[in-house]
């Protein structure tokens, strides 16, 4: 798998080297780094300037691992996020930026591989306070290759991201984010109370489609508008697959909808 010799091309040169975990480290540390402002443009702005690291395949194909810059890229679509510095208060939106920017180019082969989306993830974090955790990333996928793991095992993306999180995301933030979740109580309007459920979920980590997250949701809901969604013909609460999310946040969205269409006509007698 990394035995095989390609190009690698850094900036305007091409050298041939081994495609090795060692190989794409030093790609890494040859990246210019810029923040994400109108000094330096975005990915959707100025010159294509990338880092190739192509092998030979037995079918003849082409594999490609393109790691960005936040400079123009044909490939890759959106904006990326900004440079992060390990700076726990930029966690929160640092991640979200690339959740947004990874979705929109899903299909792409950088993001559907683990191995490349997390050396272009890691492509986007700069600065004294996260190099020493980048290096260690890499020794952990140079240690997993050695170990026969291919490149596309998503235990390699899951495992990253959860180092990631305990190394960069304020405890205290998550923790009072919980709290806050746990008391939160739906107000005049339902679309602004589900944005911050999700917020607050997002930020305490808690997975939104989990048993207890459910739960916290019905009772977040007005009483009337947990019993009108229980009620209704659509819900079985004996059903082997609970309802998810996405299904509790439609049905009341319809059911408070219909509500307050009702009350229009209970309000002029």
């Amino acid at each position: 798998m990394v035995e095989n010799s390609g190009k690698m091309k850094i900036g305007p040169r091409i050298v041939t080297v081994p495609l090795t975990i060692a190989a794409v480290t030093t790609a890494l540390q040859q990246l210019p780094t810029h923040p994400n402002t109108p000094d330096h443009p975005t990915i959707m702005e100025g010159q294509q300037e990338e880092t190739n690291v192509t092998t030979d395949q037995s079918q003849g194909e082409v594999q490609r691992i393109n790691v960005i810059t936040n400079t123009s890229n044909s490939t890759l679509k959106g904006n990326p996020p900004f440079i992060f510095d390990g700076d726990r208060s930029k966690t929160t939106k640092f991640l979200l930026n690339w959740d947004l920017w990874a979705s929109i180019n899903q299909k792409n082969d950088t993001m559907k591989k683990p191995f490349s989306r997390i050396v272009t993830m890691l492509s986007y974090m700069d600065g004294t306070c996260v190099d020493a955790w980048k290096g260690e990333q890499l020794l952990k996928l140079k240690e997993a290759d050695n170990n026969g793991v291919p490149e596309t095992d998503e235990d390699l993306w899951t495992e990253y991201l959860e180092r990631f999180k305990n190394a960069f995301v304020n405890e205290n933030r998550r923790s009072e984010a919980y709290q806050e979740l746990c008391k939160l109580k739906q107000g005049d309007s339902l679309d602004d109370f589900f944005a911050k459920f999700k917020q607050l979920a997002f930020e305490a980590d808690v997975p939104l489609d989990d048993k207890g997250t459910i739960e916290t949701l019905k009772h977040a809901l007005t009483q009337g508008l947990t019993s009108t969604i229980i009620n209704s013909p659509t819900y079985d609460p004996t059903a082997k697959v609970p309802w998810t999310f996405k299904e509790w946040e439609e049905q009341a969205c319809k059911s408070h909808l219909k509500w307050k269409a009702a009350a229009k006509f209970t309000q002029r007698r």
